[in-house]
Order: structure tokens, then C-alpha cells, then sequence
């Protein structure tokens, strides 16, 4: 009966899709450097003013989402906007990653 049971566990394990940490940070758009290119490394700081934490690095890629004010954009027109910005209290910049990759999954801007 254990060996039915440890089999049937084994098999569900091996059947069940693997699940990606993803955190999400959200923080000010000035805290955020783009790459020049969507294959590059993005650098962002989860806090703002002085803060102990430390600038932290992921990965964008092909699969990366980049929304402006709930709009799906290109990375070329997201980078844009993103260097345009006109800075206020309410705008903000969210960005979800996977923890284990350290890949960018997708970027949010509201203005």
C-alpha cells in the first residue's frame, strides 16, 4: 500500500507543471535604467530616497511585457516614453520578475 501511494505521489509531482517565484516591485519610473536593447540588463532600486537596500539587476527578454497606462507597447516605444516622462507623485513603475531566473516578466508604468 505505501509503494502505491509514494508511486501515485511521484507520478503527480512528475505530471504537475513547474511553478516560477515571480516578485513584483513596486517603485518610482526614475528608479528604473533600461538597456538600449531588449536583450540587455535592466537595473532598478526598490525604494526611493536613501534606503539600505541596493540596486538590483534582472534580465529582459524577447517575452518581457512592457505596459504604459494599461497599454501593451514595444520595447523601442516603452523606452521612449519611459525617458519622457513627465515625473509626479502619482506616477509609479512596476516591475515583476522571476526570482529564480532573475528574467523580467513584465514592466508597468502609470503616469
Amino acid at each position: 500500500m505505501t509503494i502505491r501511494k509514494t508511486l501515485i505521489a511521484t507520478l503527480l509531482l512528475l505530471g504537475a507543471p513547474a511553478f516560477a517565484l515571480i516578485d513584483a516591485v513596486e517603485l518610482t519610473p526614475d528608479n528604473i535604467i533600461l538597456p538600449a536593447t531588449i536583450n540587455g540588463t535592466m537595473t532598478f532600486q526598490p525604494c526611493v530616497g536613501k534606503c539600505e537596500k541596493k540596486h538590483k539587476r534582472a534580465r529582459l527578454t524577447a517575452d518581457t511585457r512592457f505596459v504604459i497606462d494599461g497599454r501593451a507597447v514595444k520595447f523601442d516605444e516603452f523606452r521612449r516614453n519611459h525617458a519622457t516622462l513627465s515625473r509626479s507623485e502619482e506616477s509609479y513603475a512596476l516591475v515583476s520578475y522571476e526570482t529564480e531566473t532573475n528574467t523580467v516578466t513584465k514592466i508597468e508604468i502609470s503616469r
